[in-house]
């Protein structure tokens, strides 16, 4: 038994020797004693202000031990306000009203011992389990005194609450807007991940604080819980952290690990009808014989056995069915207590303010979210999606400017289309008999039309940033045109990291091609590298969008340092000018991320190049022959009919060759790499036999990419011509 609650920095001692535990497990299922030492050690007059806080708690509690009376029935109820706090960015994380009513329907059951298995508990615990007259309710105010479910969904980032570094585990600023006041409502923010600290590893369920921890109000005094564990009788591990927060420690003390001390060991739990023990995780022995985590103490009424109380709610066993009577004692004396205004919780004027009796039926609050973001081509569409709350809606309506076009505008979610560049408004209005509310979110519609619509090539032979590309550079570090290394012709694309700093980065982008009208195309690339050092670290990333830029995902995001070097430029410090043969040829649509653009008009890339993080000052990385060319069907029919063209490259006029089994109308032209014709077309009839066609005969093409589109009865073929 343990019959005296010792200092919570006894902990400290012992976490340091029991790291393993989080380690090992892939469930945390509570890190309140650890978020609190957290606290303690940046807080030093917060824990000789707590440590006074449970003296006078555990006074009162043995007071009450020694007074408490066999007849509870005339024992107050405390009902307790509770709000709700469901953060989330439109995933299974924003859990339904009804989800949250079931998990605290299971809550009021453990504090009412009404549970259907309570009957199940080890018998000399069985007793101890009573009604705890406890009570919690959604609160049907907010604290501007609007009407409210009591439950809150918030599109808010912090659903991955990151409590790292440690000091951030009660850092106002992961709970700024967020919670109510802490003497009115008991906080539950509901999140998806509640993000490991350093000496952990696997998921972390919940954790809270004790009273008398943080200032009387202060917005950190709630409770954090993670979304996957609501459900059903998981939802026992909410009422554990409501035990904390009316101030219960676990079971085996002071710690968040079981099994390795026994309770009293860890600084107890104050409570003399929890059996000293080590604590079970994820386990549920046989109360009756198990030994393996035996303490010293003996069963009180039985001397020669020890029995664990491994079904307490407040142990991590996988069989949490109860509190104690002197469980329910500590708590209620923490609800009747001034420490951290838990007593005013469930005042008369208090409970008058939250409105606690009243249905809640409220206006809707209006929410909605784009489910691929807020930046869109022009002519392209976004899915809305309904994520309003408050109140039970009977009537929605959207609308919207700039011309688009709502596919469905009283449904709660619906298709828009935005034809029309620039900024558009979306509204969405919700109404029910109490009233109504609108939400308003712009979505950015930029120029999707495709400037790449079929066989494309970029070999940078032209001073300067080609036709519709575009350069950020966002340090010292930058893409520039070179004509001392290339692939194709004479030109290149160039970045030199001889002069750059740790982390320098500079994009490259791409015109918007139309993948989905062309769905044979391959797009391809070439690079060559050098690596500074044999340590260097940077990076080639060629990211994608579908949405003109507004989102970016990495499609071929694995060319380190290491991997570009390799067969290219190797390690060296001498400035590198690559050979022919130390060029090396990507082709993204073998990647998988190449699936995602299959259906795009208006499909955008970008090159993107990073310094090494930590030393900067590398070598040198050069870009050519970037391509988008269909090469289906082109390679049979250059076979059938012998094509040719030579010499190429060339730097005068070349020749066109080709065979004919039949007479027949011949069509030659020549464009650019924009698609424009820079010869007039010719059109002949040729007989049986060899042909031939002079190409640039009078030296007219400058130096650059050509295309040589042939059309013998109509069968297209094409020959890339480099003049250089």
């Amino acid at each position: 038994m343990k019959t005296k609650l010792s200092k919570l920095a006894l902990g400290f001692a012992i976490l340091s020797a029991v790291t393993g535990f989080s380690q090992s497990n892939k469930i945390q299922p509570c890190v309140t004693i650890d978020a609190m030492e957290e606290y303690f050690k940046l807080n030093p007059d917060a824990l000789k202000n707590y440590e006074l806080n449970q003296a006078a708690f555990q006074k009162q509690y043995l007071e009450d031990i020694q007074n408490q009376s066999t007849n509870k029935s005339a024992a107050v109820q405390y009902t307790i306000p509770v709000v709700f706090h469901i953060l989330h960015l439109g995933g299974a994380e924003n859990i339904s009203d009804a989800a949250v009513n079931a998990a605290l329907a299971q809550v009021n059951s453990d504090f009412a011992a009404a549970g259907s298995d309570a009957n199940t508990i080890f018998a000399p615990f069985q007793a101890l389990y009573i009604n705890s007259d406890m009570k919690f309710m959604l609160a049907k105010k907010d604290p501007s005194g609007n009407c409210t479910s009591g439950i809150v969904h918030r599109y808010d980032s912090r659903t991955n609450w990151d409590r790292n570094p440690p000091s951030s585990a009660f850092n106002p600023a992961l709970f700024a807007g967020i919670t109510w006041d802490a003497t009115k409502y008991l906080n539950i923010i509901i999140v998806k991940n509640i993000v490991a600290a350093p000496n952990q590893n696997g998921t972390v369920v919940g954790y809270t604080t004790l009273p008398g921890n943080l200032p009387t109000g202060a917005s950190q005094d709630a409770i954090i819980y993670n979304y996957s564990f609501l459900s059903g009788l998981n939802a026992r591990s909410l009422s554990h952290e409501i035990g904390h927060w009316f101030n219960l420690t676990h079971t085996f003390g002071n710690t968040n690990n079981p099994g390795v001390v026994c309770g009293s060991t860890a600084g107890g739990d104050g409570v003399s009808d929890t059996p000293d023990t080590k604590g079970n995780f994820s386990t549920c022995p046989a109360s009756s014989t198990n030994t393996a985590f035996t303490c010293t103490s003996p069963n009180p009424s039985n001397p020669a056995n020890y029995y664990q109380n491994v079904e307490n709610i407040m142990d991590y066993s996988s069989c949490p069915k109860n509190f104690t009577s002197g469980q329910t004692t500590r708590m209620r004396n923490a609800a009747a207590s001034s420490t951290s205004g838990r007593n005013n919780l469930w005042s008369s004027g208090n409970l008058s303010f939250t409105d606690v009796n009243s249905t809640g039926f409220c206006a809707p609050i209006a929410e909605f979210l784009s489910t691929t973001g807020y930046t869109v081509c022009s002519g392209g569409s976004l899915f809305m999606k309904d994520f309003s709350y408050n109140g039970v809606i009977t009537n929605y309506a959207w609308s919207v400017d700039n011309g688009a076009i709502v596919a469905s505008p009283t449904a709660s979610n619906t298709s828009i289309t935005f034809p029309n560049q620039g900024v558009t408004t979306v509204t969405l209005l919700t109404s029910n008999s109490q009233g109504s509310s609108f939400k308003v979110r712009t979505v950015n519609v930029l120029n999707g039309t495709p400037y790449i619509n079929g066989n494309y090539v970029e070999s940078f032979e032209n001073p300067g940033v080609p036709s519709n590309w575009n350069v950020t550079n966002l340090s010292t570090l930058a893409w520039n045109q070179t004509n001392i290394a290339a692939k194709d012709g004479t030109g290149s694309f160039y970045v030199d990291g001889s002069n750059s700093s740790p982390g320098d980065k500079v994009i490259l982008d791409m015109p918007v091609m139309d993948v989905l009208n062309n769905p044979s195309n391959l797009l391809k690339f070439s690079y060559a590298y050098a690596r500074q050092t044999a340590t260097q670290n940077d990076k080639l990333v060629l990211q994608g969008s579908t949405d003109c830029g507004g989102s970016w995902v990495d499609v071929v995001g694995n060319l380190s340092a290491q991997t570009m070097q390799s067969g290219s430029g190797g390690v060296t410090a001498t400035p590198f000018v690559p050979t022919a043969a130390q060029w090396k040829e990507v082709d993204v649509t073998t990647y998988p991320f190449w699936f995602n653009f299959l259906n795009s008009q208006s499909a955008s890339f970008r090159f993107v190049f990073t310094e090494d993080p930590a030393a900067g000052g590398g070598n040198r990385l050069f870009l050519d022959a970037v391509s988008f060319e269909d090469p289906n069907g082109i390679n049979e029919l250059t076979k059938k009919y012998k094509l040719n063209l030579f010499p190429n490259p060339s730097n005068a006029e070349s020749t066109l060759k080709f065979n004919l089994s039949d007479a027949a109308t011949v069509n030659v032209s020549v464009i650019d790499v924009l698609g424009k014709d820079v010869l007039t077309p010719v059109t002949n009839n040729y007989g049986v036999g060899e042909q031939s066609i002079t190409i640039n005969n009078n030296n007219t093409l400058a130096k650059g990419i050509y295309f040589v589109n042939i059309s013998i009865n109509g069968a297209k073929m094409s020959k890339k011509l480099v003049i250089n």
